[in-house]
Formats: structure tokens, sequence, C-alpha cells
């Protein structure tokens, strides 16, 4: 039995036109992938002089192998340090062409590279993150002590008339009198000036998640001598 090489030509150039089909249906990028296709239903063979009839069957495709071109230009993966429309959120890994990632991410400081350290890095900040975190009990109990506490500052009569409380001197005397640390950036000061005797009430914030109010009272300086007398 004879093969007539001609139909196989048919159908071997059929294949080809269906698999170039195929992949100008798809997206620019994917149209430079090679695609390796093979039918569901195989064609017979026929005698010499027999015209090849092709079925709804025959024209039924199955992707044997999907591999890119040698001449595909490797994107870039890097890691986004602010949100980027169309392309993703602070954090997100991203591959993007070298160009683009370069001229407009790499250089504008919108991105890094995506190396094992920038990627733990950016993992350790998302521990940081305070919508992730919880108080710690010891974090717990200093809120509940400063609530109860009430931090009194005496002042002489000689201090100067333009003096005025600020964050370093609440945190100064924090660690003074209440042996708590707290940084200034923890602090919020009143709404009012504290530059004059009176109750004052003051905001500490722990671990940037909860706050306290922490009752300040500037009272007048009494020397040793007549605290000695009552």
């Amino acid at each position: 039995m004879s093969v007539n090489l001609s139909l196989v030509a048919v159908a071997s150039r059929q294949l080809l036109q269906a698999a170039r089909i195929s992949a100008e249906s798809l997206s620019l990028q994917q149209r430079r992938t090679t695609y390796v296709l093979k039918r569901s239903h195989p064609l017979r063979l026929l005698k010499e002089g027999h015209e090849q009839r092709l079925k709804k069957m025959n024209k039924v495709y199955e992707l044997v192998e999907e591999t890119a071109p040698r001449d595909a230009k490797p994107k870039l993966q890097l890691i986004l340090t602010e949100d980027v429309p169309k392309l993703g959120k602070k954090g997100d890994v991203v591959q993007v062409r070298k160009q683009f990632g370069r001229n407009k991410l790499l250089a504008t400081g919108l991105a890094v590279y995506a190396s094992p350290e920038n990627r733990q890095m950016f993992e350790d900040r998302k521990v940081e993150d305070p919508s992730q975190r919880k108080l710690s009990l010891t974090a717990e109990k200093t809120l509940e002590y400063l609530s109860q506490q009430t931090l009194t500052i005496s002042v002489r009569d000689d201090w100067p008339d333009d003096w005025v409380m600020t964050k370093e001197h609440l945190s100064h005397w924090m660690f003074r009198h209440l042996l708590i640390v707290a940084p200034p950036h923890t602090i919020t000061l009143p709404e009012e000036p504290v530059d004059r005797l009176g109750s004052y009430t003051f905001t500490v914030t722990i671990n940037q998640l909860e706050s306290v109010e922490v009752k300040l009272e500037m009272v007048p300086h009494i020397p040793a001598g007549e605290v000695s007398q009552i």
C-alpha cells in the first residue's frame, strides 16, 4: 500500500495553518511562543488516488508542548516600593520588561531588585505592620500602669516667661518620675500649651497600636526646708 505524499503535505499545511491561527488569537507576548500541536484524531492513510476528506473530529487539536523562542527577552523581577497604578501595590513582586523596569521603576525609586535580601526585608516589614501586630503582655501592663499614674512636675518661681513644655521635657520627666521610657515621638502634647501651673492631660502611644492618656500636674516648687516643717 502506497501513501499519497500530496495528501500528507496538504494535511501538514492545514496543521500549520491551524497552529498559526491559534497563535494569532493570543496576546503579543504569547504570539512569540512556539506551540506544538497534534490532532486528537489522526488522519487515515489512503491509497494513492483517493481524496482525503476531513471530518470535524480531524480539526480538533491537542497542545503537546509550549516553548519560548530562543530570542525571547527575559523579564526583570522587581519588588515595588510604592503603589504603581495598573501594575501592583507596595511589596508586590512583579515581572516587567528590562527597559521599563530600569528607566521607570528602578531609576525613580518605585522598585528594587527582587533579591533574596530585599524579599526578606519586605517580609519583615509586613510583620512589623501595626495592622498585623498585637500588643505584648508587657505593653498591656504599661498601658494599665500609665492610666493610673499622675506625672507631677514642680516649677520654680524663676522659670522663664516664654518657657513651654515640649515632648522632650515630658519624655525626660516620665523616665525620672515614672521610670517609663517614652521617646518623644510617642508623646502627644495637650492641645493647649503647657506653660503655666495647672492640670493637663497628654497621650502616650505604645508600639504604634494603643494610646493612653496620662495626667499631668504642674505645681509650684516647695523648698526642702519647708517640706520638712509640714
